[in-house]
């Protein structure tokens, strides 16, 4: 199998040297997204020349028409598929097939949004990957390995950053990429013309409260309290926090029963299993599979559907935050009755 770290990946782009098919894969979904966003601009590819599909909802048959489709006054096209794991079973060989004698005007990129395991790597998918293109993986940061990504986030912003500074945020925010640089964009901005982020700053901005209420705004959704979720988001929103973090947190905790519903369902593995397959927490997770009862798995593909919408609005809609929220908040509550 061609398994490629990304750093070498993006060496190669640099140098204006791609491969037809990558398929990234990993549970790190910021990592994910990074590479893709420097594949395209290394390509120079437009909006023209680029299609998105996403499996189940997308047709195969239209996946490889757009794979075979010739770029508009341009070398190349990119087509991204995402949620390749979920390709249904039925058209599986027949996309194998279709990866061996991939395009070359067409840069083809499927992504494999969950931690690999080891079985997953003798997928056929995997296989057909690596024989015609790249494999990248893209597992989540040891802690050990944050330090040094805060240090590069901070320096791609023109500032500087203490090590008790970053230690601190690294206790604060954890080790999601997404919220730990929704922080370091809020430090730089508050360091103003400094150029070093001290653990001063990080302590003036620190989220006790606002944390404490983004986990309650998770609680609330996954148990379907509609009322608790619409007074937290609003408590949220007036306290300055950011929209995207309610989002992402609302995002992660419908995915989160979403993929536990499938294994459940369709995969017919026990609470146990599950709980170990998603990493569930003994205490703060206990109520975990009580709720996830009141969810259907066709309410969570909605609800899934609804927050990406709802993130569109957020960012090209004239729509009031707290509306946006509210709508989500009270259609999620509703698919899941």
């Amino acid at each position: 199998m061609a398994n490629i770290k990304y750093a070498e990946a993006l060496s190669q782009w640099k140098n204006g040297k791609f491969r037809d098919l990558y398929l990234l894969a990993g549970e790190e979904i910021y990592l994910i997204e990074e590479a893709v966003r420097a594949l395209s601009d290394n390509l120079k590819i437009d909006s023209l020349n680029t299609e998105t599909f996403s499996f189940p909802e997308a047709d195969l048959n239209d996946v490889m028409l757009a794979a075979q489709t010739m770029p508009f006054l341009a070398g190349r096209r990119l087509v991204i598929v995402k949620n390749v794991n979920r390709l249904k079973s039925a058209d599986l060989n027949k996309f194998v097939e279709f990866l061996k004698f991939p395009t070359e005007s067409v840069c083809l990129v499927l992504v494999w949004p969950e931690r690999v395991r080891k079985d997953d790597r003798k997928h056929s998918l995997f296989r057909a990957a690596g024989e015609s293109g790249d494999v990248m993986e893209f597992r989540a940061l040891y802690d050990s390995e944050l330090p040094g990504w805060i240090i590069g986030q901070v320096r791609s912003r023109g500032k500087k950053i203490s090590a008790g500074a970053i230690k601190y945020l690294a206790n604060e925010s954890g080790s999601n990429l997404l919220d730990l640089e929704n922080e370091i964009e809020k430090l730089v901005l508050f360091c103003g013309k400094r150029q070093e982020i001290g653990v001063d700053d990080v302590e003036a901005l620190s989220g006790h409260t606002k944390q404490a209420n983004l986990n309650g705004l998770a609680d609330a959704v996954e148990s379907s309290d509609c009322r608790s979720a619409l007074k937290i988001s609003e408590k949220l929103l007036s306290e300055g926090e950011i929209p995207l973090r309610l989002i992402a947190t609302i995002h992660r905790t419908v995915k989160r029963l979403a993929v536990a519903k499938s294994l459940a369902e369709e995969r017919g593995m026990s609470q146990q299993e599950i709980r170990q397959e998603l990493n569930l927490n003994p205490y703060f997770d206990r109520n975990f599979f009580a709720r996830l009862s009141k969810h259907t798995m066709r309410g969570l593909e909605k609800g899934l559907e609804d927050v990406l919408e709802a993130d569109l609005e957020l960012k090209s809609s004239s729509l009031p935050e707290e509306m946006v929220f509210e709508r989500l908040i009270i259609s999620l509550c509703g698919y899941s009755a």
